[in-house]
């Protein structure tokens, strides 16, 4: 992705690789619970449990009123008293719970909630000294078992008893609120199991120093994240018959002209998006940082130099990925963005989901970006610079609109994302070396590659682990899922908090643990 942009006490990734996150809106807006906690803020427990377990308020208070209406999802307005998730989400929206046979044109399919996601959300009154949130060490991700939690919540039994197919939802829920939740200003997670969402939590606050709750609503950036989208589109648009993966650049944006002509003109609209330009690595994502227009980032292509054919090696861009929104616009006659919303956004029913600077301050429910001054975390502004590349880091979501798109790339869906479309971009394209991996030295994963707005990895004895996060100043986000397995997690955190990365291997190895093959007993 892009060059990172993070606080001197932070280190850059292995990669180099910058991050971005979307802000998106849910389709319900929950009841405030009245907090007896002062205005001082308490990061270490989850401000806001599980809607599953919560009533709801007519949902009217859901608005994205001034965002604009080609890359936004239409509102959908209700009425009448607050009652149950279950019931007013099935009245209101036709969603599909576990057990029930209600059906939907855009379900969420849902089952009940662990005992640690139904846990009380009160909060303990804090003193003084808690109010700055503290920022755990960078040396080891074990460093934080020695630091002191500030919580006083209690947590309950886990749903299920150890070994059982389930635990480790609970075991990662816990693990967030304790470890990671009290670290960071605000956090937001979905985990799906067998198909189904199992957790929607978000926690901490919005913005540090206030009391201002993230929720399952509370709209992101997805950062890099965002370059699963643009793919998702590309790919509805070649099932279209509109355009093919061998569509060259040059023939639809005859504008764009590279020092050798000859590769330029090879370069087609998979080698963009797969990460196979053949262009040195995070070219030209410097300019976006200083803030230069996309076009004229685009004009000095003519002066980089292939560092291979097209097709035949992996360097991470965003400049040259962003290619395939003009590339799209152009096949498709309406702007990128529009035709994302269309295709992504509306059919999967994520309400909040935008694009752009604009929409994310239209949101009331919105994450402030943070960056840690070395002993706590300063909330900072959002510039439209990223913003400017929407294909590679242009999206806004919430967690519950994350939900709906987990479930959608999972297979979940066919009807919006059928596999014509999840098939290709989901496929490894571009193999990567341990050096372009992403993942650092990790001894269980193998096989690494990326496919089209998505990487692609084997880890431990399980096959075709699908993965993208986002990284852009203030933000942090990672999606992980395996359709065989049918799991999937989705984290977005309004910090540059270290724990992004490692949050997917936590999540895969609670999963490998509570499903370890069963020894066979010999029969007497």
């Amino acid at each position: 992705m892009c060059a990172l942009l993070v606080s001197p006490s932070l280190p850059a990734m292995a990669n180099g690789e910058k991050r971005v996150t979307v802000p998106i809106a849910l389709p319900f807006q929950q009841q405030a619970a009245a907090s007896s906690a002062p205005a001082s803020f308490a990061p270490a427990q989850p401000l806001q449990t599980s809607p599953f377990t919560q009533t709801l308020a007519a949902s009217s208070a859901a608005r994205v009123d001034a965002v604009p209406a080609q890359v936004v999802a239409p509102q959908v307005q209700t009425q009448g008293p607050a009652q149950s998730f279950v019931s007013s989400q099935a009245a209101t929206q036709g969603l599909v719970v576990a057990s029930s046979p209600l059906a939907s044109s855009s379900p969420l399919t849902t089952s009940a909630p662990s005992a640690v996601a139904t846990r009380s959300a009160a909060n303990a009154p804090v003193t003084s000294a808690e109010a700055e949130l503290p920022v755990a060490p960078e040396e080891s991700p074990q460093s934080v078992e020695d630091i002191p939690l500030i919580t006083t919540a209690p947590v309950n039994a886990p749903r299920y008893p150890a070994g059982h197919a389930e635990a480790f939802v609970a075991e990662f829920e816990d693990y967030v609120a304790k470890k990671v939740a009290p670290f960071v200003p605000g956090v937001a997670i979905v985990v799906v199991s067998g198909g189904q969402v199992k957790s929607l939590q978000g926690y901490g606050v919005r913005r540090a120093g206030t009391r201002e709750k993230v929720t399952p609503d509370t709209v992101f950036r997805l950062a890099s994240l965002s370059k699963s989208f643009a793919a998702t589109a590309a790919s509805a648009l070649v099932n279209e018959g509109k355009i093919s993966w061998d569509t060259t650049v040059t023939s639809l944006l005859p504008d764009v002209t590279f020092k050798n002509v000859r590769y330029g003109k090879q370069l087609t609209f998979r080698n963009i998006l797969s990460q196979a330009s053949g262009l040195p690595r995070h070219t030209y994502s410097h300019f976006i940082d200083e803030n230069m227009s996309y076009a004229e980032i685009v004009k000095r292509l003519r002066y980089v130099n292939f560092v291979c054919p097209p097709g035949k090696c992996f360097a991470y861009q965003n400049v040259s990925f962003s290619l395939a929104g003009e590339m799209i616009k152009k096949k498709s006659g309406m702007s990128f963005e529009k035709y994302a919303a269309q295709h992504i956004f509306t059919p999967l029913g994520m309400r909040s989901a935008s694009y752009g600077l604009a929409s994310y301050n239209a949101s009331p429910n919105r994450a402030a970006p943070h960056i840690n001054n070395g002993s706590r975390w300063i909330p900072t502004a959002v510039t439209a610079n990223w913003y400017r590349v929407a294909p590679a880091a242009g999206v806004n979501a919430s967690i519950t609109d994350m939900s709906r798109y987990l479930l959608g790339q999972m297979g979940k869906r066919p009807d919006a994302l059928p596999l014509a479309v999840l098939n290709p971009i989901q496929s490894r394209v571009t193999k990567n070396t341990p050096a372009q991996n992403y993942y650092g030295v990790r001894k269980a994963v193998a096989n690494t590659a990326y496919g089209m707005g998505w990487r692609v990895f084997d880890y431990g004895r399980h096959k075709n682990f699908i993965h993208h996060g986002g990284h852009v100043k203030g933000f942090r986000t990672e999606m992980v899922f395996n359709r065989d397995l049918q799991i999937g997690m989705v984290f977005l955190t309004n910090s540059e908090s270290r724990f992004a990365k490692d949050i997917i291997f936590k999540f895969l190895d609670m999963y490998e643990r509570s499903h370890q093959p069963q020894a066979k007993t010999k029969k007497k």
